[in-house]
């Protein structure tokens, strides 16, 4: 069954939006990803510590010292077993969109394929 120019339009204009989603997706991957990465280094340097170091925490401008370094070690293991499980979901939630962007590009190809060959027939 053929598309008619609007139906191809319309699909064109799913594929960009599917493609813009992806995109927004895999930028907050990236962001996800890089505070991950820096809370496993906060922590990792926060368990090379004594106990006689000071610790600093940022709260808004200032550094307020911390005087409960386990406290602080388990609000980043909170916040970085929260920031896996969200990573986890944007990378089902991307493959996700890079599935349904596959499938239009290749329905796309197909109907504009059919269209290029025109109708078959005798003249």
């Amino acid at each position: 069954m053929s598309m008619s120019q609007e139906d191809i339009q319309n699909e064109i204009a799913k594929a960009q939006q599917l493609q813009q989603q992806l995109q927004m997706v895999m930028n907050q991957k990236q962001q996800l990803k890089e505070k991950t990465d820096d809370l496993e280094r906060a922590l990792d340097e926060l368990s090379k510590l004594d106990k006689e170091t000071p610790v600093y925490k940022e709260i808004g401008e200032i550094l307020v010292q911390v005087e409960d370094k386990e406290k602080m070690k388990e609000e980043l293991e909170e916040e970085k077993e929260s920031a896996d499980v969200r990573l986890k979901s944007l990378k089902s939630k991307e493959e996700k969109l890079q599935e349904q962007f596959k499938e239009l590009q290749e329905k796309l190809s197909q109907q504009m394929g059919g269209m290029q060959q025109g109708p078959t027939g005798g003249a």
